[in-house]
């Protein structure tokens, strides 16, 4: 008599069965704790628990997982999709409730050697949120009947597990599970008494918060990993690249461009450096290379760069392709499942070939390839009990982990980094922080923070001149007349102002000013956010094109400062605080190409004054005067004492800072282990004091028919392309009532907008 089958998952066959899922997933932790096995010793000894026995509880969460879809409503589930019929509601059943009644009646002692009992909390929330009140589970808490297994799926379990663990995990026969009718009764208990407040009251919050973190995290990976197709030992090793591999591969890249290359001693220091560092290293130091090769000298079990914008993480992830593979790679922000559709449609058309699944999207998303680039706020959240939260906390495990343009962030986002940079070293991992620019009491509380005495300091670039800075006492329509003569000598012109409105009105003034002295040959761009995101690629793509920029002149605003590769013979910037004006010179002459490049500053305007940097009017003040006061020819070192003059009196540590490095304690405090419902927006304003809510406006004139068919053909992914992102403000004053019924319930607008300048209104005052 052939013995029953038992699916874990709606696919007809082997690979559908619950004993291939467990295996797979079994194969997938024991390597993972074999090759982790000393930093996971570490953290756990640390944490104050015994190691052997939290990694033997790894294995049982593992195991125990999903013992519960051996439930009769589960697997008539699994044979109603397989055979392609409709499921009835009544055939739904939550089975990680099953799973941790298995749990409870196989495993009790092992309740009893630890300060909480982790793998049963990760078993219970490894699909839903873990809650006081269980609304994960409402419809499992009305029946009056739970889908018991019986004594031969408990057999069938036990049989299992001792064959897929190799007989570590053995259990005697006659083990009874609770009856149906108390099922409900007696698991809630156990629930209460595991998760209640006074349970809580006599341990420590932060280390049953970590470990369960970590756990979780494990489970997920694993789960997610034995579920997919990918080959985990493929994504998840870094073992086909060396450091030495990273500088030969930038060297065959330099010299295939026709450039020279030059080895640097700075890239050395960081080849050999041990632990964490803070690294300053003017533009064009190479930085990228040098982080992958320090990462890669720490032998990490992944390396995390977090960058802090969207366009800046999509670069670089193509960029880490040519250094590992894109099987190793991961891409992770708010919009990548926009990028990737867009880079399959290339593939279709035949522009390029990529592919990337959907499973494999989520796994990148949750941080499991051994190489990812990141937004900043992805992992910043990761402190926060919502989402993808312990996948991101089990990604940190002994990573190193390269947080570049610190000196982007405002004091509230440092103070969040400082607390997930403290997470980290709690798991083991390594940390380097990376900027062109960072002032005396950035670069010191970072040292601080990490225990070292000195920064890594491209010396050799610092007295690199590239550009003769100068000051001119005009406004942005008064320095018109220098920009036509810059034009007319055949120079690559950008000028840099502070708000959106400012870019388009001078974008509409020199198209009618070349149009009116017969320049028309002069092409002209302009760029800032109010954009839709194809069109603003495009626009980006052409400026960074490989065979040189076609334009003669770029009006843009700050979102030029650390996006763009692209470089200027010339750049006219509006005055702001030094490091932004810092950025906006990385762009002029940037590639050294020019016996020296030229960066005017001309007066900042009332609007930016009074929106763009409200109540940072002496931070301006005193840029300005340090601008006045160190005009000429100026090497990076001097650029850099410039900063310290200007920040010299500063400080960090304002009520914003505390706010953000705050936040981790006060979450844990307050609910433990419980989750957060938060969603993805959310947690990009709880990272970010100061983003303003945006709003998607999709313009009717241009791209309704287009989105409209998107939607038809089911590419949802594509449709953000074609949105532009609106202050929430403006949105509710020039856009809301513009709304375009559609069938589709898209948000389309009928406004005023143009390649050419983007969304017109009378606001737009930020950048």
């Amino acid at each position: 008599m052939e013995s029953k089958i038992y699916y874990a998952k709606p696919v007809d066959g082997k690979e559908g069965t619950y004993e291939h899922h467990v295996e797979r997933c079994y194969e997938i932790a024991c390597n993972e704790i074999s090759s982790n096995y000393e930093i996971l010793k570490s953290v756990v000894t640390k944490l104050g628990e015994e190691p052997e026995t939290y990694i033997r509880l790894m294995k049982i969460a593992v195991l125990f997982h999903d013992t519960g879809k051996v439930n009769h409503l589960f697997q008539q589930m699994m044979s109603r999709l397989i055979n392609r019929q409709p499921v009835r509601r009544k055939d739904y059943f939550r089975h990680e409730l099953i799973s941790c009644l298995f749990l409870v009646c196989l495993e009790k002692d092992s309740f009893k050697r630890i300060a909480a009992p982790y793998h049963f909390y990760a078993i219970l929330s490894h699909h839903k949120p873990l809650t006081n009140d269980l609304r994960s589970f409402v419809n499992e808490m009305c029946d009056k009947e739970w889908p018991v297994p019986g004594n031969v799926e408990i057999e069938y379990i036990t049989n299992t597990l001792k064959e897929t663990s190799n007989g570590e995990f053995s259990y005697k026969s006659g083990i009874n599970l609770p009856p149906p009718d108390a099922a409900k009764s007696f698991l809630v208990r156990i629930i209460e008494t595991f998760t209640e407040a006074r349970y809580f009251m006599d341990k420590d919050i932060h280390v049953i918060r970590a470990l369960y973190g970590l756990m979780k995290g494990f489970l997920h990976f694993c789960d997610w990993l034995g579920s997919s197709e990918s080959n985990y030992k493929e994504m998840c090793n870094i073992n086909n690249t060396d450091p030495e591999m990273i500088f030969q591969k930038l060297k065959s890249k330099i010299e295939n461009e026709g450039k020279i290359y030059k080895p640097m001693r700075f890239h050395l220091e960081c080849l050999k450096h041990q632990g964490d560092a803070v690294v300053i290293a003017p533009t064009g130091s190479g930085k990228t290379e040098a982080s992958l090769a320090w990462a890669l000298n720490n032998m990490p079990r992944k390396i995390i760069l977090l960058m802090p914008t969207m366009v800046t993480s999509n670069s670089l992830y193509e960029r880490l392709c040519f250094y590992f593979g894109k099987t190793s790679c991961g891409l992770a922000h708010s919009s990548a499942d926009t990028y990737f559709a867009a880079r399959r449609e290339k593939e279709e058309s035949g522009e390029e070939s990529y592919e990337v699944n959907r499973f494999r999207l989520l796994n990148q998303k949750a941080f499991m390839p051994a190489v990812m680039v990141s937004t900043v706020d992805q992992i910043l959240t990761c402190g926060f009990n919502t989402g993808l939260w312990s996948l991101k906390e089990y990604a940190l495990l002994g990573s190193a982990v390269i947080f570049d343009e610190i000196q982007a962030y405002e004091h509230y986002t440092i103070g969040l980094i400082t607390a997930v940079i403290r997470k980290i070293k709690s798991l083991g991992g390594k940390v380097m922080i990376m900027s062109a620019t960072m002032p005396k009491f950035l670069r010191e509380h970072f040292l601080n923070l990490l225990g070292l005495p000195q920064a890594l300091v491209a010396e050799e670039k610092m007295d690199l001149k590239r550009n003769r800075w100068t000051y001119i006492d005009c406004s942005v329509e008064e320095v018109r007349p220098m920009v036509l003569k810059e034009l007319k000598n055949n120079k690559k012109v950008a000028i840099i102002v502070n708000d959106i409105k400012t870019a388009k009105k001078e974008y509409n003034a020199y198209t009618a000013l070349l149009k009116d002295k017969g320049l028309e040959k002069y092409k002209i761009l302009c760029l800032h956010s109010e954009f839709t995101a194809i069109d603003r690629q495009e626009k980006e793509q052409k400026l960074t094109d490989r065979n040189g920029n076609p334009y003669n002149l770029v009006i843009a605003t700050q979102v030029i400062e650390v996006s763009l590769d692209v470089s200027f013979d010339v750049i006219f910037s509006e005055c702001a605080p030094i490091d932004s004006l810092v950025q906006r010179a990385g762009r002029c002459n940037r590639y050294g190409l020019l016996r020296e490049g030229h960066f005017y500053i001309f007066n900042a305007s009332e609007t930016a004054l009074k929106y763009v940097y409200k109540n940072r009017d002496n931070l301006i003040t005193k840029t300005l005067q340090v601008v006045k006061d160190n005009q000429g020819l100026l090497s990076e070192a001097e650029i850099s004492r410039m900063i310290e003059e200007v920040y010299y009196d500063s400080s960090l540590y304002d009520d914003d800072y505390k706010e953000g490095e705050m936040l981790y304690s006060e979450i844990e405090n307050k609910y433990m282990i419980r989750d957060l419902a938060i969603d993805e927006n959310e947690e990009e304003l709880v990272t970010r004091s100061n983003v303003i809510m945006k709003v998607p406006v999709i313009p009717a004139n241009q791209y309704m028919d287009t989105v409209t068919k998107l939607f038809e053909d089911k590419k949802f992914e594509l449709i953000p392309l074609y949105e532009v992102p609106v202050k929430i403000s403006d949105f509710k004053k020039f856009y809301k009532e513009k709304y375009c019924e559609n069938s589709y319930k898209l948000p389309i607008y009928v406004v005023d907008y143009s390649k050419d300048t983007g969304l017109n209104s009378e606001g737009n005052y930020f950048y």
